[in-house]
């Protein structure tokens, strides 16, 4: 028997940063690392980043591209001849020059893209932005043959930004591998080392220290609830980091509010927490750790404005969904007042998300995609 020829499929990975985007791509290369139809390999921008050590650690075929962000006519010849190995070039939100290398490798690549942000309005980011985002519509709208989201959000970002008209915009749910998300350290132990009590209502947040993210939102509605031993628990680092130290000071909430960093496994922390809150706005799309929480059976809420976020959170169903800053603080006084019916919402949650944004379905939807977009081979 012969063996089937694997089609081969370049993603381009540039960013080189720890985030939801980055971790994400991660589960994915992994989850494909010994399938029988598709070999991927992994073309990075800036080997920098955490999970981009972690992609390299996967032994997938890695192309240095030695490019960073932005527009730039250096070109690599090397790095083309690599290029051209790969008959697909799959990018993710991608810089214009990742597709001007792939441009002038071959004339018969095939490329597709999928948008793994939120709705993000260009013109005002200031020329720069605007223009790298300009060029990149252009290219992104002229020479790609398969779009794509990783929630209907993003899908439909794709279609309106982009104009994508006359064909099928994908949707490319996250796969998470939840039976990595055990915790490994006693929650006591984390109690201790971040000085925290049990009998205390320990709400959290991780994500990156950004201005999307709103953590300025969520510390203000924390202030405002009347909940007596209410501890604020904010993982992750970015440059909002000082702006929002001094709010927490202003509000007199010093004894209250900690700054943890970022962790190693987020899963040993989920444990400590009554309360999980993701306040990003629109140019927020999936949102790992919100999911994250909520198989982790912590109730969770997100602000009704991210359509995105709500593609996971049913109102008083699957987690909460708060109106605005004043009712986010009444959604938290819930959870306390209310731990009964939110332990069983959470229960809901972690059931719903984990059918959902299973790796199987994941790989399912990327293989319909790249088949929808190649052909399926007789």
């Amino acid at each position: 028997m012969t063996s089937i020829k694997k089609i081969k499929i370049l993603h381009f990975f540039s960013r080189g940063e720890i985030g939801g985007q980055e971790k994400a791509l991660y589960q994915l290369f992994k989850a494909f690392s010994d399938d029988k139809e598709f070999e991927f390999g992994v073309a990075i921008g800036r080997q920098k980043g955490f999970y981009s050590k972690k992609i390299i650690d996967l032994k997938i075929p890695i192309v240095e591209l030695n490019v960073t962000s932005g527009f730039s006519l250096k070109i690599n010849k090397e790095i083309l001849y690599k290029l051209r190995d790969y008959p697909i070039h799959h990018f993710h939100d991608p810089s214009p020059n990742l597709i001007l290398l792939s441009l002038l490798s071959s004339s018969d690549i095939i490329r597709v893209f999928t948008r793994r942000g939120g709705f993000y309005n260009y013109r005002k980011k200031g020329l720069k932005i605007w223009l790298k985002y300009f060029i990149n519509k252009i290219l992104i709208r002229n020479f790609f043959h398969g779009y794509s989201g990783n929630t209907k959000f993003a899908a439909d970002f794709v279609k309106q930004f982009y104009k994508i008209q006359n064909k099928k915009i994908h949707i490319l749910y996250n796969g998470i591998f939840f039976n990595q998300l055990k915790p490994s350290i006693p929650k006591q132990k984390i109690f201790r080392k971040l000085d925290l009590s049990e009998s205390e209502f320990n709400i959290g947040t991780a994500c990156h220290l950004l201005k999307l993210k709103r953590v300025d939102l969520i510390i203000r509605s924390f202030s405002r609830c009347n909940i007596k031993g209410k501890k604020l628990v904010i993982f992750g680092k970015g440059n909002e980091k000082q702006r929002l130290k001094k709010l927490v000071k202003d509000l007199k909430l010093k004894n209250q509010v900690l700054f943890v960093g970022e962790v190693p496994s987020m899963a040993d922390y989920y444990q400590i927490l009554d309360c999980f809150i993701l306040a990003s706005g629109k140019e927020e799309s999936f949102g790992n750790s919100l999911v994250e929480a909520m198989y982790s059976k912590i109730p969770s809420i997100i602000i009704k404005d991210n359509e995105a976020l709500k593609e996971h959170i049913s109102d008083y169903q699957t987690g909460f969904i708060a109106e605005d800053e004043l009712d986010l603080a009444t959604k938290i006084e819930y959870i306390f007042n209310n731990p009964g019916i939110s332990k069983i919402i959470a229960r809901n949650a972690s059931s719903y998300v984990v059918k959902k944004y299973s790796v199987s379905n994941m790989i399912k939807a990327y293989k319909n995609f790249y088949f929808d977009t190649i052909g399926k081979p007789e």
